[in-house]
């Protein structure tokens, strides 16, 4: 069974290289466009891991961050913010509600993928 990744980015050149990079490497690729989109693909499709952009329409990255961990999601899944905002505060402000990792834009594909493989558990990794 393949891995399932929410990739929640509105940036369309971002969400195709997240998603097609992903997909080559066997991962279930669901995506989301904005904000409320992303929260309500993590509450109905259960996802491995949620790659996360903070500047989104409809709701911010932050709020999503803050919902998914009122609700106890993050109890259960990892989130990689992917993002363009590269201040350490905005960093400790991530991980204080919940962020597992932080991966500042532009990334290369090799270290999103080492980042992926450092969060996910054991038997839901790269094949």
């Amino acid at each position: 069974m393949s891995a399932r990744v929410l990739v929640v980015e509105d940036e369309p050149s971002i969400l195709k290289l997240l998603t097609q990079n992903l997909v080559l490497r066997g991962f279930d690729v669901v995506v989301a466009t904005d904000g409320r989109q992303g929260l309500e693909q993590a509450r109905e499709t259960v996802p491995d891991l949620i790659m996360l952009d903070l500047m989104l329409p409809v709701m911010s990255g932050w709020d999503v961050l803050k919902q998914l961990g009122r609700e106890g999601i993050l109890q259960r899944t990892p989130v990689i913010v992917v993002t363009a905002a590269s201040r350490e505060e905005d960093e400790r402000r991530a991980r204080s509600l919940g962020a597992t990792d932080y991966l500042l834009k532009p990334f290369s594909i090799p270290e999103m993928l080492r980042r992926i493989q450092a969060v996910l558990p054991a038997p839901t990794r790269l094949r």
